[in-house]
């Protein structure tokens, strides 16, 4: 037999058929077509059809994927029946490549802007898709924002990158959807982050073990307090949200962690049915209709506001779902909507995982409650009126100042304030905006606070850093507030989508 890799080198619209003859001749021994799931070659036109018509793909066997080994040498290699132990890998570039672009030096910085990721298809056969990375690129419909990390493949001896977020589908014994969720979540912070590494099965078996009554394999999946527990072996400071005491408001908890660049375990039920989803990203509506927003209420000086919530603007949200393809779009109200059977149709929000830093004290809720004991403060507050436009999210304060910095037409010495404010690593940052002004494509927020993402203390305004409004601006100077007499303006909207 030969043992030596093959690479062929096919256009997009003849790639189904390529990928099925080398299903048929690595997996399937050459069995004939009667013997041979129909599931296989849908299952891949499935993804094939998403994908745009002017791409190329590169099949290589047999390749060695670090994941399905490490679950072929921990679990398939004691088994009776004999599994391979090597995948079919399927790169993705965009427009037309050559062998020689491979073998002539001169060609690499081009394929690597031409590479748009890959799939591995396992040996697995009732559950063929193995993990991926793919480029939101390289699909049709790709008008929306995620978290993504950069990774790097070797390809035919050439190093290539690509921006995604990563995927696999589960293979029903060794990873079922909670093991695969924290698999994807550990390769993306693990590319994304010095400070965690990815994880193998094998290795998200073992941080359970303490935790766990019964045998890890077969897997018969984790619940949502084993997938925190297991995040939190992996060195996060894990925080889990439920339905029952946040009702609706865990739509608008997922809303700011998805809009702070957190991709947030998503726990979906529906009666003995239970399922994971990662949401990573969001696609905004093209227009916002206000009237049929629901606003908000707060009370300031004894008299009730109303505000809209970003949160509260009707948007589709980016999910990484095992057992469909990547980045499906779906709404919070509808999590199941890409499902046929009845039970997945009716899946609900649940509960939800946020794996935070473990030095970041302040979340969500509390977050932003501050946000509102501030701007009502008699001191150091503002009053923005009727139906002003609320947002607010978690970033570095790294990304931030480089944000700010990027800010060409900001005043000077506002920019230079900001920027010489000592900040801890992580901070919320709440923006302000009237109706009119983020509703453009160039949005200007007319307030702003910064809040010590560190900072626990639940019941006072400590965690204020600093605070900019159309009247003044307020600084933290050596625990004590300035008063700037400077107004805030052309500060633009941030995200830390892509």
């Amino acid at each position: 037999m030969n043992t030596n890799i093959e690479i062929e080198i096919s256009p997009i619209d003849e790639a189904l058929e390529a990928i099925i003859e080398k299903v048929k001749e690595c997996f399937l021994g050459g069995l004939a077509d009667q013997f041979i799931s129909p599931y296989i070659e849908t299952d891949i036109a499935k993804l094939i059809e998403e994908l745009r018509e002017d791409l190329s793909c590169v099949i290589e066997y047999p390749y060695v994927d670090k994941v399905y080994r490490d679950s072929f040498y921990s679990y398939y290699a004691s088994k009776h029946f004999t599994y391979q132990r090597d995948c079919i890998r399927v790169s993705l570039f965009d427009g037309t490549i050559e062998v020689d672009d491979f073998l002539n030096s001169e060609n690499h910085k081009k394929l690597n802007k031409k590479f748009l990721g890959y799939f591995v298809l396992r040996p697995t056969i009732n559950a063929l898709f193995g993990r991926s990375i793919i480029s939101p690129k390289a699909f049709e419909e790709n008008s929306y924002k995620i978290c993504s990390c950069t990774t790097s493949s070797l390809v035919y001896g050439v190093k290539l990158e690509v921006q995604g977020f990563p995927h696999s589908s589960q293979d029903g014994e060794t990873i079922k959807c909670a093991e695969t969720t924290i698999w994807a979540l550990m390769e993306y912070f693990g590319n994304k982050y010095a400070d965690y590494k990815p994880a193998l099965p094998s290795r998200i078996h073992k941080s359970i073990e303490r935790f766990s009554y019964q045998r890890q394999l077969p897997s018969n999946g984790l619940a949502m307090d084993q997938i925190s527990f297991a995040l939190k072996e992996f060195g996060f400071g894990t925080r889990i949200y439920s339905e029952g005491p946040y009702q609706d408001g865990i739509f608008n908890i997922i809303d700011s962690y998805v809009e702070s660049g957190i991709p947030v375990l998503v726990g979906l039920q529906s009666g003995d049915i239970g399922h994971v989803v990662i949401a990573i990203g969001k696609k905004y509506e093209d227009s916002i209709n206000w009237n049929q927003i629901e606003k908000s209420i707060e009370t300031f000086n004894g008299s009730e506001f109303e505000y809209f919530e970003a949160t509260s603007i009707p948007a589709k949200y980016v999910v990484q779902d095992d057992n469909l393809n990547p980045y499906r779009l779906i709404s919070l109200n509808n999590p199941g909507e890409h499902y046929d059977d009845d039970d997945c149709l009716a899946y609900e929000i649940d509960s939800i995982v946020v794996p935070l830093y473990t030095k970041i004290y302040l979340d969500s809720v509390i977050a932003k409650q501050l946000f509102f004991e501030i701007i009502k403060d008699n001191t150091v507050g503002y009053n923005f009126g009727r139906d002003f436009v609320f947002r607010f999210y978690l970033t570095s304060s790294r990304s931030f100042k480089n944000h700010i910095a990027r800010i060409e037409d900001m005043d000077a010495f506002l920019k230079n304030n900001i920027l010489i404010t000592k900040m801890p690593k992580f901070i919320w940052v709440g923006e302000f905006y009237t109706k009119e002004a983020f509703s453009e494509i160039d949005k200007k927020a007319c307030g702003i606070v910064l809040l010590d993402a560190t900072e626990a203390n639940q019941e006072s305004i400590d965690a204020l850093i600093f605070a900019g409004y159309p009247d003044r601006c307020i600084s933290l100077n050596e625990n004590n507030f300035v008063t700037l007499q400077k107004s805030f303006e052309n500060y633009r909207y941030y995200s830390n989508l892509k």
